[in-house]
């Protein structure tokens, strides 16, 4: 990740623990739930204990906040204003 952030432009794509375990299900994966009758528990740890790693992005989007269009286009004006590329 280090490698990442000195040669790259990062961006951390953030969702609330309820959006990752409703889009994993949505894929018809149920191997969360199946494992463990505490998988938002253990979803939220994990996120939590990577949050300060992944923190360390240049730019951070909440894909929880917007439509899958709205943080699409988000995500492109970000990447092309870091880039310096005309819209």
């Amino acid at each position: 990740f280090h490698q990442l952030l000195s040669h790259c432009t990062t961006v951390w794509l953030q969702a609330d623990p309820e959006d990752h375990m409703k889009r994993v299900v949505e894929q018809g994966d149920t191997r969360p739930m199946a494992a463990s009758g505490q998988a938002m528990e253990d979803l939220k740890r994990i996120l939590a204990g990577r949050a300060p790693f992944y923190s360390k992005a240049h730019h951070q989007i909440n894909t929880s906040a917007d439509s899958l269009t709205q943080t699409f286009e988000l995500l492109r004006r970000t990447v092309r204003t870091a880039l310096q590329l005309p819209d």
